[in-house]
């Protein structure tokens, strides 16, 4: 990332107009509208297709602006793959609270998971390619040994409420049902209601269970 004077100096080179635009908007929310840019693109081009041109025009910045943050597509997709790690991350701890017990925590963080791929339908649509994305599966180890649902599954088991087996494992047969039945509604437009997801919850919740 470039230093602020580099950022300055080289919007001034561009263009500069671009100058008043960057001095009014915050360097995060210019970096969640390449994000948000790169990820509607997915849907619709996939990412074999992506440039950093497309992307550039998605978010409707100039090409030239877009190199202030990021050199170049690699760069920009595995700073990409860490912001949908961390969307993720912050959507699994979202109300979440220890003083509940594991079944309302777990439940929690299934709703949590849910909503979130409700309030945006390009994550569903992307889902089979983020496994493409540069860093990918590095990040998900990283994830497997840290984070929210490796602490609940480590206190779960510690205090025998879930089944000795490893965090990844644990949220394949359980959390991930989420993303699998989310995928198949957007997919095959199935519907289920709210009494057919706590159904799932409930015997989700079950299946890891010691």
């Amino acid at each position: 990332m470039c230093k602020l004077k580099e950022i300055l100096t080289a919007l001034l080179t561009i263009n500069p107009v671009l100058l008043v635009t960057y001095m009014n908007q915050p360097e995060t929310d210019m970096i969640k509208r390449i994000f948000t840019a790169t990820n509607d693109l997915m849907a619709t081009v996939g990412l074999p297709n992506l440039s950093m041109h497309k992307i550039a025009k998605e978010a409707k910045i100039s090409p030239g602006t877009i190199y202030i943050y990021f050199k170049n597509k690699d760069e920009l997709l595995t700073q990409f793959a860490q912001y949908i790690f961390k969307s993720f991350q912050e959507t699994l701890e979202k109300d979440y609270d220890e003083h509940q017990s594991f079944f309302h925590r777990y439940r929690q963080m299934w709703w949590n998971i849910w909503h979130f791929l409700e309030q945006d339908p390009t994550i569903v649509a992307n889902m089979g390619q983020y496994q493409s994305l540069p860093g990918f599966h590095e990040i998900c180890r990283e994830w497997e040994s840290q984070g929210i649902w490796h602490d609940f599954c480590t206190k779960a088991a510690e205090v025998d409420e879930v089944c000795d087996l490893p965090p990844h494992l644990l949220f394949a047969i359980s959390l991930e049902s989420s993303l699998n039945i989310a995928f198949k509604c957007k997919k095959f437009a199935h519907r289920v209601s709210m009494d057919m997801l706590e159904s799932v919850i409930e015997r989700t919740w079950h299946a890891i269970q010691k």
